[in-house]
């Protein structure tokens, strides 16, 4: 399958900075030939391709707070007049104007990761092995399958609504200029799958690139698992997703945390050795995406504005907040403002940041493992000494929370206590087919099925590039 960069995109330089993700900035001012003629080259570039996902339009705030508001955990606070932003989306008020700008920097970082996997082929040498080659396309093609997932998730219908007939986004494999049409959602589920399964044959199981700031920030083999077992559950592979699940949980690389370990986890500089944390996009104000100011970063936007702090644009919603119990230790974070307003704690700022707050982005963690394992098997997976029941009492006994026994229902609101304002609850729902409706009035409620659930695609690309059809909205 051969497919080309998104219309308005031109063919990247593989000029980049990693400031701030790397230990030592690697030097790559130089011509693309120049770059793809050298492995080491082209090694500094994969670890380049990681740094749109700090963007403010993608995992910096917008992925994230666009899902919770038009999910029903966020809203805007009620006692704070915040800046004006993030006011359509609980309304639902898309269109190919106000929607998501993840459609542009996903492509992007595409581009930038074909250059990667495309220009590897005899690379090994007496100083390079085929494993040293073959990790380097693992984190690439790992960085492809995250974008094409994300755009898929987010621009098109579930899998689930029609085993991935509908229209998808266009599958992009080779950096030229092009102007493809939109691939089916099962196409674009295929090449995930594909890209992470070849990640996952190709990488050492003790690989991690050399001098990261956040080791949780780099591509590892638990990331490449725990993404397919996300993948599979959006696509109800269950006994797959648990299958992945499972390799994750008996790695023993992570551990549940709880106390002060647990809400230390979500400001920590760098995520602890045997955290929760698999993977997650590392925040610094040397990264070129960093927006100068921190004015459209999520710990700005999620804290309240006493003393210039934050601009207190997105707050928890009151129907998030009653679902925990009192002495569930989640509750800890979220912060009572006004005696109206609850503010997550979840991105108040890594220790040390100042203001404007650094906050680094979970994407991947070991809880997520449990509830995915425990939703596969009320959905007929099987995993051996394991339980649906076993796995949400992973969850619910270290956080403080009482037990709650399994139903489609119940494990839903342990995803969404569990997983608030990491950017799942809009995917949650979509995935499931289930209705939104909310309780506190801060928004519209929408039903499932409907086209609401395909956000538009950007005006921009719909100009240029004639091939691809717009979604209804």
């Amino acid at each position: 399958m051969k497919k080309y960069i998104i219309g308005i995109l031109l063919f990247p330089a593989i000029f980049y900075s990693c400031s701030g993700f790397l230990t030592e900035e690697p030097v790559l001012k130089q011509s693309n030939e120049l770059t793809f003629s050298k492995f080491e080259s082209l090694n500094k570039a994969c670890a380049g391709v990681y740094t749109r996902f700090q963007s403010a339009n993608w995992y910096g705030a917008d992925f994230i707070l666009t899902s919770e508001l038009s999910g029903g955990n966020a809203m805007n606070p009620v006692t704070y007049p915040g800046s004006g932003r993030y006011r359509y989306q609980t309304n639902w008020a898309y269109n190919e104007s106000t929607t998501s700008s993840i459609w542009f920097y996903a492509y992007y970082t595409i581009s930038a990761a074909n250059n990667v996997i495309n220009n590897l082929d005899g690379k090994v040498s007496s100083s390079v092995s085929q494993q040293d080659v073959d990790n380097v396309k693992a984190e690439a093609l790992f960085i492809r399958a995250v974008c094409h997932f994300d755009l898929v998730t987010t621009f098109a219908q579930p899998y689930t609504l029609d085993n991935g007939a509908s229209l998808g986004v266009p599958v992009v494999l080779v950096t030229e200029n092009g102007k493809p049409a939109r691939n089916t959602v099962k196409e674009v589920y295929d090449q995930v799958v594909s890209d992470l399964s070849t990640a996952e044959s190709l990488m050492s199981d003790s690989y991690a690139r050399d001098g990261l700031t956040d080791l949780a920030a780099g591509v590892t083999k638990p990331a490449i698992q725990a993404l397919l077992s996300r993948v599979y559950l959006n696509m109800g592979e269950y006994q797959k997703s648990a299958d992945y699940a499972t390799k994750v949980i008996k790695s023993g690389k992570f551990e549940l945390k709880k106390g002060a370990d647990y809400l230390a986890m979500f400001t920590h500089n760098t995520a602890a050795s045997k955290d929760e944390v698999i993977f997650e996009v590392y925040s610094s104000k040397k990264n070129e995406y960093w927006d100068g100011s921190g004015w459209t970063q999520i710990s700005y936007i999620t804290t309240p504005g006493d003393g210039g702090a934050g601009s207190a644009d997105v707050c928890a919603s009151p129907d998030l907040i009653k679902l925990f119990d009192a002495n569930d230790e989640r509750l800890a974070l979220y912060e009572l403002k006004n005696d109206k307003d609850y503010f997550t704690l979840k991105y108040a700022g890594k220790e040390g940041s100042g203001t404007p707050k650094e906050n680094n982005t979970i994407v991947l963690r070991l809880s997520e493992m449990y509830l995915n394992r425990a939703e596969a098997i009320y959905n007929g997976a099987t995993v051996a000494g394991v339980t649906a029941q076993s796995d949400l009492d992973a969850i619910t006994s270290v956080r403080g929370a009482k037990t709650v026994s399994p139903s489609e229902t119940t494990i839903l609101k342990e995803r969404r206590k569990e997983l608030a304002f990491e950017g799942q609850i809009f995917y949650d729902l979509k995935r499931t087919g289930t209705s939104l409706v909310r309780t506190d009035n801060a928004g519209v409620d929408v039903v499932f099925p409907s086209k609401k659930w395909a956000l538009p695609i950007p005006k921009a690309e719909i100009d240029a590039n004639p091939n691809i059809v717009q979604n209804d909205y």
